[in-house]
């Protein structure tokens, strides 16, 4: 069997000794470029408030097109002839409604919505009765954070009563 042997060396002290144009941070250095970066960090920080506020928005005008697009189909089913051009909203019919309209409140994805349904005269047949109407749906979100405003649809209905008129 062989013995080996190890010589141990004391390790030399590190040199204190800097060299020359050499320096470290000052603490002014390090709070000034702490507050730049604190700067930066709080406008990022703010973009991503923004863009989610947005984004939630974005949701709610789907929705809100929703609710417009399923009114404005439903009121497109209703016949416009001789019967119900004349029979109010309420009841089903393309009445004139007025510059008011009608007032509704819809819920869709757990959110609830104020549907305003303004049905309008155009035009006449010689006989005094409307052959053409528009009808506006002006539908709004109810409630916080209602960013976006209304939703609008507009649509033109004419009767399919035959003749010329002018």
């Amino acid at each position: 069997m062989t013995c080996q042997t190890y010589t141990v060396r004391p390790m030399k002290a590190a040199k204190s000794k800097r060299r020359s144009g050499e320096q470290g941070f000052t603490l002014i250095e390090t709070t000034i470029s702490l507050v730049i970066m604190m700067i930066v960090g709080l406008g990022a920080a703010s973009l991503f408030f923004f863009a989610s506020n947005y984004n939630s928005s974005a949701g709610d005008r789907q929705l809100a097109m929703g609710v417009a697009q399923k009114r404005m189909e439903w009121l497109r089913d209703i016949q416009f002839n001789a019967k119900t051009r004349d029979v109010s909203y309420a009841e089903g019919g393309l009445a004139d409604t007025g510059v008011d309209g009608v007032t509704e409140t819809f819920t869709n994805g757990d959110r609830k919505y104020s549907v305003v349904t303004i049905i309008t005269d155009l035009k006449d047949d010689p006989d005094g009765n409307p052959i053409l109407k528009k009808i506006t749906l002006k539908v709004t979100p109810l409630g916080a954070g209602n960013v976006l405003g209304s939703v609008v649809l507009t649509s033109i209905r004419a009767t399919t009563l035959i003749g010329t008129y002018s």
